[in-house]
């Protein structure tokens, strides 16, 4: 949607301010710079914490076509296009006078997303927050990209003004012009390295959007020799030529959509803030951990059944038996505790009485005592390691403070909310969903398991956990 938005932007402004633009460029190049500034400050000032942009339109739609380059890059494929659309045609002669003013006006609106991830990326590499694994390899591969981007723009940028041009010899000006074919080709690469990933893990979008800029960047390098080579060898028939040219197209962008299809199957995106947080509900089992092995017992009975007695015995010793009364629907449930257990042998039934040997015993003899009740013992109480509550912790995340609750019930978490201070949803959402079961079921924030490509608002999860698991200790 944003990439359309911007698109729609740069074509309107080519095609309707192209006399302006021509006339008075310093007003357009006025009007991007202070644009390009306010943006940027914004941007610093909300990642920094003294506001706080919660609308997400403003965020995304209006403030994301500067800071996330997709309107400097929409400009950028105008006056790529210009160079590629055939000689003589109605579009070339709208854009060709003022391709120039275009570039510069292009690379002004770049700048803010040029300067707000130059600052964030910087700042990780600084922190150590590159990632690890495929997350570092994006990360290298996109930090490189953008260098080689910016070092090819801006002399490119300063050379396309009419004063530095006109110093210029003009061969000399051709051929340094054309690493700008460079700088569009390290363009859709570093869209590709960024919009894959989200594109494979089913996120809204990100697919669409890669088809998009293929066919718009394979699109123009195929334009762009198609115009070449009927400029130099002017074949009398065009037929082959545009079959050819067709599946030059259809082929690299097909391959781009096969490589960046869903392959995730949960590829929902838990949105987090504080207003309404992330929220997880666990059922707590009825046995609660460090009990002493008796098991709850539950009977169910039903009018007009059978009387029996039913006894069972568990490994550590205790016994149950369950008695139903016929026709009452009454169950009597006793649930005795023995360690161990003494047999006595029974008579046996019709066995000869013995004749003593010896004489009977004086009558004055002592009866003997008889044996004290065994009394059963109480059951222990569990000791558990959790009080009963919830308890909030925070944490150190990617790009902010992360905010989570623990609900604990017999030392089982059976609630987690969580959210951040200023993260990416798509990273947030896949750490929760990593790294929060882990913690459910350990009840612990220790050795767990980050997720691979959300690295540190992972880490930020377990930080706030491990805050808030911490209160919670008896």
């Amino acid at each position: 949607m944003l990439s359309l938005i911007a698109i729609s932007i740069a074509l309107l402004t080519a095609f309707f301010l192209d006399k302006p633009l021509k006339k008075r460029p310093e007003i357009f190049y006025t009007a991007a710079a202070l644009v390009t500034a306010a943006v940027t400050i914004i941007m610093q000032l909300d990642d920094k914490g003294f506001i706080d942009i919660d609308n997400e339109v403003v965020k995304n739609y209006i403030l994301g076509l500067f800071y996330r380059g997709a309107l400097g890059g929409a400009f950028w494929i105008v006056v790529m296009w210009a160079g590629a659309l055939p000689n003589g045609s109605a579009p070339i002669k709208k854009l060709m006078p003022i391709r120039g003013e275009l570039s510069i006006f292009a690379a002004i609106l770049s700048l803010s997303h040029v300067i707000t991830f130059g600052i964030q990326y910087i700042s990780d590499i600084i922190n150590e927050k590159t990632g690890s694994g495929d997350a570092l390899r994006d990360f290298v591969l996109v930090s490189v990209l953008g260098t080689v981007m910016v070092l090819i723009m801006v002399p490119l940028t300063v050379m396309s003004f009419k004063k530095i041009r006109k110093k210029m010899n003009p061969k000399m000006w051709k051929k340094i012009q054309r690493t700008a074919y460079v700088f569009y080709a390290f363009l859709y690469l570093h869209i590709l390295v960024l919009y894959i990933p989200k594109a494979q893990k089913g996120r809204e979008g990100f697919y669409l959007s890669i088809i998009y800029y293929s066919i718009v960047f394979v699109g123009y390098a195929v334009f762009r020799l198609r115009k070449v080579y009927v400029a130099k060898k002017k074949p009398e028939s065009r037929l082959v030529t545009n079959i050819v040219c067709a599946c030059a197209i259809i082929v690299p962008v097909v391959l781009c959509g096969f490589v960046s299809r869903n392959t995730n199957e949960n590829n929902e995106v838990i949105t987090a803030t504080k207003d309404k947080p992330a929220t997880f509900t666990f059922e707590a089992p009825t046995t609660a951990p460090g009990d002493s092995g008796i098991t709850a017992v539950t009977t169910t009975t039903s009018a007009g059944s059978d009387g029996k007695t039913t006894t069972t015995t568990d490994k550590s010793g205790t016994t149950t038996t369950t008695s139903t009364t016929t026709g009452t629907g009454t169950t009597t449930t006793a649930v005795t505790t023995a360690d161990t257990e003494e047999e006595t042998e029974a008579p046996e039934e019709n066995a000869p009485e013995e004749t003593p040997d010896t004489p009977e015993e004086p009558a004055n003899e002592p009866a003997p005592e008889e044996p004290e009740p065994v009394v059963t013992p109480e059951p222990e109480q569990p000791v558990y390691r959790f009080k009963n509550g919830t308890f909030e912790g925070s944490g150190e995340g990617y790009a902010g403070t992360v905010h989570v609750k623990i609900t604990i019930e017999n030392d089982y978490i059976t609630g987690f909310s969580a959210y951040a201070d200023d993260d990416d949803p798509d990273y947030f959402s896949d750490a929760m969903m990593f790294v929060i079961p882990q913690i459910q079921s350990s009840a612990s924030a220790d050795g767990i398991d980050t997720c691979s490509g959300a690295t540190y608002s992972s880490m930020g999860i377990i930080a706030a956990s491990r805050d808030a698991l911490s209160k919670a200790l008896n």
